[in-house]
């Protein structure tokens, strides 16, 4: 081995982690600790997918009140 190959540094390999790690739930700005939190960037309580969506606005036809 060579003393020039010894200081060279070897070529990377493959691609670095994709995802980008939060560090506060970007909607509470609450330090997030479990690392499935970290990678959604939302706490439990503030994940938008864990959250029940709103009731969907429907119209119902009734009669006028009588004396109205």
């Amino acid at each position: 081995m060579d003393r020039d190959d010894r200081n060279q540094q070897q070529a990377l390999v493959g691609t670095p982690a994709a995802k980008y790690r939060y560090r506060y739930c970007r909607r509470c700005g609450r330090e997030l600790d479990a690392p499935e939190s970290r990678f959604i960037g939302y706490g439990p309580d503030c994940d938008p997918t864990r959250r029940p969506r709103a009731a969907a606005v429907h119209q119902v036809e009734q009669d006028t009140l009588p004396g109205t």
